[in-house]
């Protein structure tokens, strides 16, 4: 690991070289590989449940807290307890974050000056970091697309499986695809539900109504429907149409109507929108390797 380490500071190096002489598209490519062997290295040594995790960050605050940057620890300090215990972490407790892109100084919170204290590269060069990759800026007709084309993925998915195969677990632990469509489900459900109100509201708090009551704010979460997996398929798609058709009819205005969430400040339709279809692609692999019988990326074993 400490090899692969090395190559992915290498590739980031030598990407950054590039940049300065301005071969850009060189260094994307260098970037690209960077990412896959970072990517790669995460899946393979992240640390798997809400406990491990917890005890993981109190061991890197330990090992690491002078090299984080000024004021982070103090935020990351109170945050295992509340990934042990299974609770979402507001945007109060972890303000936004952003990075000087020019030499590395790290900003917490909203208040930002107009270039940075280090290097005096303008504001305009600081990258913020974004809770999720969800919430990362969309192009309107491309999420509505791939809005459209879920009913699709999940027919072709499950084609072929019986309701008992579908809900076979593919090993100890892990979701069946009945689970992961019950997961679906309950997003779709509050995607449709937050559309209306972000529609028919001014500037709802996602989190304040009474409707949300037991709506985790970081929108994870799933329900226990006691169905086949294909009735809850049935219904995912049927929302899921209906919530198209409702998007397909907005004009400029409605698709910027905003209000505020807990976890991730202000969100759009837009936002809304991309955050769920994004949500749903990042289980398009987990629902299609757990109907055959495995773990993505994997084999079937038969």
């Amino acid at each position: 690991m400490d090899e692969r380490l090395a190559r992915i500071g290498r590739y980031a190096a030598v990407a950054r070289g590039l940049e300065r002489e301005g071969a850009y598209n060189a260094a994307k490519l260098l970037r690209a590989a960077m990412l896959r062997e970072l990517v790669r290295y995460a899946e393979q040594e992240g640390p798997a449940g809400g406990a491990v995790a917890a005890a993981s960050l109190e061991a890197l605050l330990d090992d690491h807290r002078a090299d984080l940057p000024p004021g982070m620890a103090e935020h990351l300090d109170p945050l295992p307890e509340a990934v042990r215990a299974g609770h979402t972490i507001a945007l109060t407790d972890a303000p936004r974050v952003r990075v000087c892109r020019i030499c590395g100084h790290t900003f917490l919170g909203d208040d930002v000056p107009p270039t940075c204290p280090e290097c005096e590269a303008p504001a305009l060069s600081f990258h913020e970091e974004l809770p999720v990759w969800y919430l990362a800026p969309a192009d309107r007709g491309a999420i509505l697309a791939a809005l459209a084309a879920g009913p699709r993925h999940l027919e072709q998915a499950l084609a072929g499986r019986d309701d008992a195969a579908l809900a076979r677990s593919p090993a100890p632990g892990e979701w069946s695809a009945r689970q992961v469509l019950e997961h679906l489900l309950f997003s779709e459900e509050l995607l449709a539900k937050r559309l209306g109100r972000l529609l028919d509201e001014d500037g709802p708090d996602l989190a304040a109504a009474a409707v949300w009551a037991d709506t985790n704010a970081s929108d994870e979460g799933s329900a226990d429907t006691g169905e086949p997996a294909s009735a809850i398929a049935s219904r995912v798609e049927a929302l899921r149409r209906a919530t198209v058709t409702r998007l397909a009819g907005l004009d400029d205005d409605a698709w910027g109507r905003a209000g505020q969430h807990p976890e991730w400040g202000r969100v759009t339709v837009l936002s809304q929108a991309a955050y769920f279809a994004r949500h749903e692609a990042s289980h398009l692999a987990q629902l299609v390797a757990a109907a055959d019988g495995r773990l993505p990326g994997r084999r079937a074993a038969h």
